[in-house]
């Protein structure tokens, strides 16, 4: 078993997702302030945890099932050979702009963590069920930061009221009604940043939500696109994800999901 011998955001991080827990349910289980956890994952050396919260991790890490482990280990590794985000596939690529693939949710938010897929971006666009790697992911701080210089996001929720939901709730075997409060939650964490930033940048967040089948979901940072498919009876965190690049002529693989979103964004209701 791994053992650590110092706590950085990088173990940190590594072992919060191996639990498979948002940034929110993780601090309650180590008894800190959500803003703590996020400080420790951004890397600041001057809030590692204490001597106190290490010993505590290491005993979160010895309790946890092998499993639990096995991840942990897997996303250390990951950690370590993140794909530069502005890599740019070569021209005539056959692989339609495909960059990596990864086999599940958890994967890839190890190897590409919220901060570094959405710091400095300038256009965010997502579309999907819960949006959970935007909502619990990254710290409504850093929200205000990106949006204060100027970005411009548009989320787009699966209806919390109707039937899609209901039925996607079926399909992954989740009680009535659990998933739907998981999307409130979300919205209401982004339509908070949203009532907390100046009135001039408001119009910089928009939300929004649909009811229709759901087959993917997908983010449009800037040139990247990262899309997973809903599969049938597979729960949308073991799913696989796809990262792509903006291909230089609107080739590729790119501009197909980007045409999804906006479909979905035409037919949205505005939040």
């Amino acid at each position: 078993m791994t053992t650590v011998h110092r706590w950085t955001g990088r173990e940190t991080r590594a072992l919060r997702q191996a639990l498979r827990m948002s940034i929110r349910d993780f601090s309650a289980h180590l008894g800190v302030a959500e803003r703590t956890v996020s400080k420790w994952e951004a890397g600041q050396a001057t809030v590692r945890p204490r001597p106190e919260m290490q010993a505590a991790l290491d005993t979160v890490l010895g309790n946890s099932a092998d499993d639990v482990r096995s991840r942990f280990e897997a996303a250390l590794v990951a950690a370590d050979v993140q794909p530069p985000k502005t890599l740019v596939p070569p021209a005539a690529d056959p692989l339609g702009g495909l960059m990596a693939v990864y086999q599940s949710r958890c994967d890839f938010t190890a190897a590409m963590p919220a901060d570094q897929l959405l710091d400095g971006a300038r256009v965010v666009r997502a579309v999907g069920l819960s949006l959970n790697l935007l909502c619990q992911e990254y710290a409504d701080r850093r929200w205000h930061e990106l949006l204060g210089r100027d970005a411009q996001v548009r989320c787009l929720f699966l209806e919390p009221a109707g039937a899609s939901i209901q039925a996607r709730e079926r399909e992954e075997g989740f009680p009535s009604g659990q998933l739907s409060a998981l999307t409130k939650l979300n919205i209401e964490t982004l339509l908070r940043v949203r009532d907390r930033l100046p009135v001039s940048l408001r119009e910089h967040l928009e939300l929004g939500t649909y009811d229709e089948t759901l087959r993917f979901n997908i983010m449009l940072v800037d040139d990247l696109c990262v899309a997973q498919p809903y599969l049938t009876a597979s729960r949308g965190v073991d799913s696989p994800a796809f990262v792509m690049h903006r291909g230089s002529a609107d080739t590729g693989l790119y501009p197909v999901f980007e045409q999804v979103f906006e479909s979905q964004w035409q037919g949205r209701r505005a939040l």
